[in-house]
């Protein structure tokens, strides 16, 4: 298990960010100490929230980013299906831009 100050430096997020995220349900710490209140994270959650950091990097919503992650079985073609999506937006945009 990994501290939050311990995730949040290996993913390279604020512990804040990490609370905020934890707030709208979009990656929850694995255990909470009920004494403390201290929050930790497992080692596998690392793949989740790289994803979360890549998503965001490609301009998608933390809402957009939470449906993706909780499609479950169908989280590899809803992936798809949202980068796609998001490819043809930037394009869309890209062109407009280009036209002014």
């Amino acid at each position: 298990m990994l501290s939050i100050g311990e995730f949040s430096k290996i993913c390279k997020v604020s512990t804040k960010t990490l609370r905020y995220y934890a707030e709208i349900g979009l990656i929850m710490p694995n255990e909470i100490n009920p004494e403390t209140g201290y929050r930790y994270y497992a080692i596998e959650q690392l793949e989740t929230m790289l994803l979360i950091i890549r998503l965001k990097s490609y301009n998608f919503s933390l809402e957009e980013i939470k449906q993706i992650i909780e499609s479950g079985e169908l989280y590899e073609e809803k992936l798809y299906v949202a980068l796609t999506q998001k490819r043809e937006a930037i394009r869309f945009y890209l062109l407009y831009m280009q036209s002014r």
